[in-house]
């Protein structure tokens, strides 16, 4: 007979027997590492290294080298060992969870009080983690979106389905967006993310329809998508007349017509976000295209 607490007992023991996952993609973990560099003396670098236990600390470096060889060490292990188990979890979660903190609250304490300017390197953390849907409030990583929707894996399993289709030229302004990003180039994110998915579907047209090919890019190639039942017109997510999620996507990437547009962080996070959920959604739809 089957029993609710036996089943509620099997499935908390599944659960916790499920592996760890890491939280944060390679360019968080390494630029977290950064950050543990530039804040960290020998002492404090060695004590670091030792709280990550013998199977870490035995393949790194010591005190009589600088603290940047010792955590560029660490950057060729955490490459090379993927998901160490550490005290606290997985070595690139607990990585970022430690330099979170250093973060200076951007915060004015009062209205006459000076901007924080970040650190370079710590700027680039900031936006890395932005990348990855989290933020830094007081002292603390928050999620800025719901758990489910996890970007590190999103953007990895991209990477494979782009390789895997060939979409060279789509990955190349993915790649180039994602370094702006970094960088707190909003306007080259922003032009590149627009980019990139233009020239990702405008691809997806001409491999679904190759007749598309003669056609140009953007509106005429994405009228070939939807005839050929790739967007949908049920699902709105495409309208002839302009109505459609991907018309309004366009748009919103576009506030300002053919120009990518001037804006900050927030925004463009955002733009990158709903770029990359769009994007994957459409790539795992190619996927199982041929397999329909």
């Amino acid at each position: 007979m089957w029993n609710p607490e036996t089943h509620r007992a099997c499935g908390k023991s599944a659960k916790e027997k499920a592996p760890m996952e890491i939280l944060f993609s390679r360019r968080t973990v390494l630029a977290a590492i950064d950050t543990l560099e530039i804040v960290s003396t020998q002492a404090e670098t060695s004590a670091l290294f030792l709280e990550f236990g013998p199977d870490v600390y035995r393949h790194l470096r010591g005190e009589s080298f600088s603290v940047k060889k010792r955590m560029n060490d660490l950057k060729t292990f955490v490459d090379a060992k993927p998901k160490q188990q550490v005290y606290g979890g997985l070595l690139e979660n607990v990585l970022v969870e430690r330099a979170a903190p250093h973060l200076p609250s951007e915060v004015l304490e009062y209205p006459w009080s000076q901007p924080v300017v970040l650190h370079s390197v710590m700027a680039q953390f900031k936006h890395a983690l932005a990348q990855d849907d989290y933020v830094v409030i007081e002292g603390k990583l928050r999620r800025t979106l719901p758990e489910d929707i996890g970007m590190p894996p999103t953007q990895s399993e991209m990477t494979v389905l782009l390789d895997r289709h060939g979409f060279i030229i789509a990955q190349g302004h993915l790649d180039q967006a994602l370094d702006a990003h970094a960088r707190g180039n909003w306007a080259s994110a922003n032009s590149q993310l627009r980019t990139f998915l233009d020239a990702l579907l405008d691809d997806l047209a001409a491999k679904i329809d190759p007749s598309a090919v003669a056609l140009g890019s953007g509106q005429p190639r994405r009228t070939k998508l939807s005839a050929a039942g790739f967007l949908s017109i049920p699902l709105n997510e495409w309208d002839n007349d302009g109505r459609g999620f991907v018309n309004g996507l366009f748009k919103r990437l576009s506030p300002a017509g053919a120009h990518p547009g001037l804006s900050e962080l927030d925004d463009s996070t955002f733009r990158l976000h709903i770029v990359l959920l769009t994007a994957a959604l459409f790539l795992r739809r190619y996927d199982a295209w041929g397999r329909q």
